[in-house]
């Protein structure tokens, strides 16, 4: 037998095909990395297997054996192998040049990954009339557009960690959240196929915001708030039937009445995401502290699927004075992860993260020090390696805010790698959304300032 590779040598990200060639028939066929099973009982075929490279595992650089064993029926086998070299670029990098949307949309504010390994975005136009909320399907083995913008309808707010924000279900469908005029908040049911199809859209109750959104099963949970007066909400949670919209449940947050009795202080969602069996939201509360000071805390609110509230955390500021959550994520090993910022009073901003256990116990604490640098957090994911990734934005020194993404191995350690994107103009870039592939792929979505106007962009970085 013998055992063919396609390519034989890798140079960037992709896939590798193992076929193999027998001189008698045979019944199975295993595949292996040196011994770490690749695949095991595959049937013959053209290939027998295929399997992704990274720049790190699965495998990663340096040369590798691929070793192919056949098993006849009559239980005779036969091996053959063939050396692979895999040379790829580090992490950090980008998969495809950098899609620019040069025409109408302004940015990109929220993303998630489909099952054909696709981007699915949220955005917004900037026109005469105001703000529109928009969807896209960006390729992602190319990094083009490959069906959208679809038009959402007209928005009363748009920006990083403000949605629209986008979620994907089983089905292929993709959700939309966004706050229109109103203002209320509203969620769309969207095909992003060829051709773009328009399901439902539903919306909520005056001076209400939605900022974030998941999907769990049957269930579109959204996240935002009810504005109570300017400048004042309450935070709330709704579901919502992923078959025709239909709301479900509502879960308000706020100060109690003993606490708060004019019903001054300001809680709102920013962020929600689904851990094992639970719905955990983050984001923002003001509390009273010593003399009669307001300062800003992270709220993490966990609920079960159906909405039943199981338990709530406040922020003591152990670290900062202030600090608030803006997005949450999954970790492989139980438990989740939050990210926003932290800061003491009237001082800038620096990106904070903090762990918790599966049981929503608080853990580690850290802050990315950036001493003359205003920075914060949007999104946040995990990727196949343990890794971090947090995407924001940075104040670089003398300079306007750039999108900056980098990788922590965990509550220490350096970054394992960063990237700050400048847009061509003078003006706010911002990475407002990110989503992690199977294979550790960090896909980001935001907008760059360019021509004196916003315009939005799209990344895919290797692991």
């Amino acid at each position: 037998m013998e055992v063919f590779l396609s390519p034989s040598s890798v140079d960037k990200v992709g896939e590798v095909q193992v076929t193999v060639s027998t001189s008698r028939p045979v019944a199975t066929i295993d595949v292996f990395d040196g011994d770490v099973p690749l695949a095991l009982g595959a049937t013959p075929g053209d290939p027998v297997c295929v399997f992704e490279v990274t720049s790190d595992n699965v495998p990663g650089d340096g040369t590798h054996t691929i070793r192919a064993v056949a098993h006849a029926a009559d239980g005779v086998s036969g091996q053959a192998e063939k050396d692979l070299t895999i040379d790829v670029a580090p992490g950090g990098t980008d998969v495809w040049p950098p899609y620019v949307q040069v025409g109408p949309i302004n940015g990109f504010t929220s993303a998630t990954l489909l099952d054909d390994a696709a981007i699915a975005a949220a955005g917004f136009y900037e026109t005469q009339q105001g703000l529109e909320a928009v969807a896209v399907k960006i390729d992602g083995a190319t990094g083009k557009l490959e069906a959208g913008p679809v038009a959402l309808g007209k928005v009363a707010l748009a920006s990083a960690g403000s949605g629209p924000a986008i979620a994907a279900s089983d089905d292929g469908a993709v959700f939309v959240a966004s706050t229109q005029l109103g203002p209320t908040w509203a969620l769309s049911k969207v095909w992003l196929d060829d051709p773009l199809s328009f399901e439902w859209k539903a919306t909520g109750d005056l001076k209400t915001k939605a900022l974030a959104v998941t999907v769990a099963g049957p269930f579109v949970i959204v996240v935002g708030a009810l504005e109570v007066s300017p400048g004042t909400h309450d935070l709330r949670v709704w579901w919502l039937a992923a078959e025709d919209g239909a709301l479900l449940h509502e879960a308000p947050f706020a100060a109690s009445l003993a606490d708060d009795p004019p019903n001054k202080l300001d809680e709102i969602g920013r962020g929600v995401a689904i851990v094992g069996d639970e719905v955990i939201v983050v984001g923002e509360r003001e509390i009273v502290g010593d003399f009669n000071k307001i300062y800003r805390r992270t709220i993490v609110l966990r609920y079960s699927l159906a909405g039943e509230a199981l338990g709530e955390w406040t922020s003591p500021g152990e670290q900062l004075a202030e600090d608030g959550g803006m997005a949450v994520a999954p970790l492989r090993g139980g438990g989740f992860v939050i990210t926003g910022w932290g800061r003491d009073l009237f001082t800038i901003r620096q990106v904070l993260t903090r762990w918790f256990s599966a049981a929503g116990e608080p853990g580690p604490v850290r802050v990315e020090p950036t001493p003359g640098s205003d920075a914060i957090g949007y999104a946040i994911g995990e990727d196949r390696e343990g890794k971090i990734i947090i995407a924001g934005s940075r104040k670089q020194p003398a300079t306007d805010m750039d999108a900056w993404i980098f990788a922590i191995p965990g509550p220490l350690g350096g970054h394992v790698w960063e990237v700050v994107r400048n847009g061509p103009g003078k003006g706010p870039d911002d990475a407002a959304g990110l989503a992690v592939g199977p294979w550790g792929h960090v896909s980001i979505v935001g907008s760059e300032f360019a021509d004196l106007q916003p315009r939005a962009f799209a990344l895919r970085l290797y692991p």
